[in-house]
């Protein structure tokens, strides 16, 4: 199944809220590129309660601690 995109007002609406920075390490986008990650890790969840700012360093920590799911 292709990945959703995120719902650019949803994007827009936690950029506002969390003014923009990473959760973990509080960068801002002036410091660093920040990525969407899903709470949740449904990527068909784009609800904005499910977005959490990352930069890409603390985001592919994130992603790297999550274990994956596979068929077998």
């Amino acid at each position: 199944m292709a990945r959703k995109d995120f719902n650019i007002q949803a994007i827009l609406k936690r950029l506002v809220d969390v003014k923009a920075e990473c959760k973990r390490c509080h960068k801002t986008a002036h410091h660093k590129k920040l990525n969407l990650h899903h709470k949740d890790e449904d990527s068909s969840n784009d609800d904005w309660t499910n977005i959490v700012i990352y930069c890409n360093a603390c985001h592919n920590d994130i992603e790297n601690s999550i274990p994956q799911h596979r068929d077998e």
